[in-house]
């Protein structure tokens, strides 16, 4: 529940300040942000290190191992801000803009911040303190949120940005040293560090490569176009991934210390897999589909007429988003049972084939991207789908099985939808109210004859 409360209101918090500083910035203003976002997200991944997660999967962690973890990261995230300072020249002649030495200065900072939050978090996700998690990461995104909006109306311009977001991952670091009561003892143990790397090196490796690879479209596109074409690209991409990966994320975020603590019981474990599993398409699937079909009046109501041209590569967004939402359901499992060597090795095949896609795709402009994007996602989800059946033994049919009747209901009345506001020239935000309804009245139909059919099977 606190999981849910803390990923919706961040969500909606985030969302609704985006809204005002579309309104209040340029496209331009956002693509520059987004142009440093590779390597900051990078930054953010080495800093990590796989350590968080290792401490997660790991049976009862010691003081030692998160003190060890803790100083670990804020040492090399010392290190990798003074890198980025220093290269903050090099960035801005690849891209031809010379403001973005200042603003990668600054953002540059939140690497700082993210390493004194990653041991306490993963402490506090260990013990399911979810509710105190959701109090730091709210009241960071309010307070973050409106220092935006203020600076954006004093004519900061992209700096209302930038400093928005070192002032949320500021008091997420002073909160969680407050409210987590937990302080780092003086004590370095090497030995944790190789037991810990032994499991997090491998998904250290896999994590680059998944954001150095999903990130380097900004580095086309912010290179070979426009900065408010990237600003289009980066907002498409931020509305579509409230759907396809944060709601799922929210199930996600509990499920990974619970899927490490089922590890040894493998019943219970694909059990709750297959939950999961429909859970996610029936929250997700419905909408995204709606999403694509009310594209144009949505980023028009949202954002302004200014933004309408971000609609088209929303819609392409979502195509991969139905698969977005379920990769990292097989990807967790499979880390739980602790095989990050084999999710390592096969990040390599995965991203490569990532970067083939955006090599050719980029050759056919932004929609080549995108599409390869989508032929990326599809990938992803099969080859954790692959990954899942083999060493956890939860098999792609059984996944298949548990979102086909999803898949089906969602694209039969999707297709309806279409059909009415087509054919009867009929506003599209009346879809809004009827979509839904029939969405859940199938559902409910359909629920109720496999209730039936069971009952007679089992009475047999």
């Amino acid at each position: 529940m606190w999981a849910t409360v803390d990923r919706i209101t961040v969500m909606a918090v985030t969302f609704a300040v985006n809204l005002v500083m579309a309104r209040l910035l340029t496209k331009g203003d956002f693509g520059l942000v987004g142009m440093v976002y590779v390597f900051t997200n990078i930054s953010n991944v080495l800093i990590d290190g796989g350590f968080g997660s290792a401490l997660i999967q790991k049976k009862n962690p010691t003081q030692t191992d998160y003190s060890t973890v803790f100083f670990w990261n804020l040492g090399l995230a010392m290190a990798l801000y003074a890198l980025l300072y220093l290269a903050s020249g090099l960035i801005a002649d690849f891209y031809h803009q010379p403001q973005l030495v200042g603003i990668t200065r600054v953002l540059g900072l939140i690497v700082i911040a993210n390493s004194v939050f990653v041991t306490q978090f993963a402490k506090l996700r260990i013990e399911f303190r979810f509710g105190t998690l959701a109090a730091i990461n709210i009241s960071s995104a309010l307070i973050g949120g409106g220092l935006s909006i203020l600076l954006a109306t004093r004519g900061y311009g992209v700096y209302s940005l930038v400093w928005g977001q070192v002032c949320t991952g500021a008091l997420q670091c002073l909160l969680i040293f407050i409210l987590g009561r937990w302080r780092p003892s003086l004590e370095f143990s090497i030995a944790t560090m190789r037991s810990l790397f032994g499991y997090g090196g491998y998904l250290l490796a896999a994590n680059i490569l998944q954001v150095g690879c999903n990130n380097v479209q900004y580095l086309i596109i912010g290179r070979r176009f426009s900065d408010s074409q990237l600003g289009l690209y980066s907002q498409a991409q931020k509305t579509d991934q409230i759907v396809s990966y944060h709601i799922p994320q929210i199930i996600v975020q509990v499920m990974f210390p619970l899927y490490s603590k089922l590890q040894d019981d493998k019943e219970r474990l694909l059990q709750t897999l297959a939950m999961n599993m429909r859970v996610v398409a029936f929250l997700v699937f419905p909408a995204i589909a709606m999403l694509i079909l009310l594209a144009e009046p949505v980023f028009d109501l949202l954002y302004g007429d200014q933004w309408i041209p971000a609609a088209p590569y929303f819609q392409v967004f979502c195509c991969g988003g139905f698969f977005v939402a379920l990769q990292n359901i097989n990807f967790y499992a499979v880390a739980a049972k602790g095989h990050s060597r084999t999710l390592f090795r096969w990040s390599f095949y995965k991203w490569s084939v990532l970067l083939l896609l955006l090599l050719v795709g980029m050759n056919f402009g932004i929609y080549g991207i995108l599409w390869a994007l989508v032929a990326s996602n599809i990938n992803i989800f099969l080859t954790n789908g692959l990954l899942a059946a083999k060493h956890v033994g939860f098999r792609l049919t059984t996944q298949l099985r548990a979102i086909l009747p999803v898949g089906i209901l969602t694209a039969a009345v999707a297709a309806a939808a279409y059909a009415t506001i087509s054919c009867t020239g009929i506003n599209r935000w009346f879809i809004i109210a009827i979509y839904p309804t029939l969405y859940l009245g199938i559902s409910g139909i359909y629920a109720l004859f496999v209730k039936i059919a069971s009952e007679r099977s089992n009475s047999r």
